[in-house]
């Protein structure tokens, strides 16, 4: 349904507000920095270190090491999000400066940037919050701990599954988040995790970096997850986004298949559209945190 002006109030001054919704973000943006992608089937080509140095006598044989190199081929996804409005809407918009298409096209922009995290960590099209066919969620291939209800010890755990890699970040769910930082040391009362906030946006946890979103554990899934965090080595998720995110505004035609016509209306679109390319090196550098 098209957003309309009876849905808007249009007073003489306006004074606009943004509500900011907590769960905004991407961990994995936040965790694993991006790298330009090209239209073409990346392949990342996977060393792992297999040599060790051998003690040997004066004029003893020398003996070598098999090593094998193993490739993975980059997915790509395309994301997009689609608001239809009336004619009249815009011009409301545009004569109160109410600024209601520049904050719905922000709104799509973090729409699209959580789409990362739903893709690689759980293979959900986060709109329908269905299972999306031929891609593989990590949280299903990494190792996985249970929660045991105590939370040091859950760390511990995580870190434990994980520890022949580098552990370089932790996706945290609210809930989770929420749940460690009301841990208390039981001698002085002081937090045992003073580095999470009230508002849950950890920047570290126990000195590693973290991030906190309602991504990691699918909020928008219709089946629960049950993923409470993730850690891992996060420089084993290769991304980036193959064109820049676009938006344009669509004025003619049926764009989101609702089989209303857009002119006939007197409707138009805003669609905000990114293409993103992905891989994950190896799934068991990442312990995944879930719910009994």
């Amino acid at each position: 349904m098209a957003m309309d002006t009876t849905k808007i109030k249009l007073p003489a001054e306006v004074t606009r507000a943004i509500i900011n919704k907590v769960g905004n973000t991407s961990t994995i943006a936040a965790l694993s920095p991006s790298t330009p992608q090209l239209f073409l089937n990346e392949d990342y080509m996977v060393f792992n270190g297999a040599a060790e140095a051998e003690v040997v006598a004066e004029g003893q044989k020398k003996s070598s090491y098999e090593q094998e190199a193993s490739y993975i081929t980059g997915k790509k996804f395309k994301v997009q999000c689609t608001t239809r409005v009336t004619e009249e809407l815009k011009w409301a918009d545009e004569d109160n400066r109410l600024e209601i298409i520049n904050s719905i096209q922000e709104d799509q922009t973090k729409a699209i940037a959580r789409a990362l995290d739903y893709v690689i960590y759980h293979a959900i099209n986060p709109k329908s919050g269905t299972n999306l066919s031929g891609y593989d969620a990590l949280t299903a291939k990494a190792a996985s701990v249970t929660d045991s209800g105590d939370d040091i010890a859950n760390v511990d755990a995580l870190a434990d599954a994980v520890n022949e890699y580098e552990i370089n970040g932790v996706a945290l769910s609210r809930t989770w988040a929420s749940r460690l930082r009301k841990l208390r040391v039981p001698a002085t009362g002081m937090r045992f995790y003073p580095e999470i906030p009230i508002n849950l946006a950890a920047g570290t946890l126990d000195g590693i970096p973290a991030a906190t979103s309602t991504t990691v554990d699918g909020k928008k899934a219709t089946t629960p997850t049950k993923v409470l965090g993730i850690m891992g080595d996060y420089s084993l998720i290769k991304w980036g986004m193959i064109r820049d995110i676009w938006a344009e505004v669509i004025q003619y035609g049926d764009p989101d298949q609702t089989g209303v016509d857009l002119k006939a209306h007197n409707q138009i679109a805003y669609r905000t559209e990114a293409m993103f390319s992905y891989a994950v090196l190896d799934p068991k550098a990442f312990a995944v945190l879930k719910a009994e």
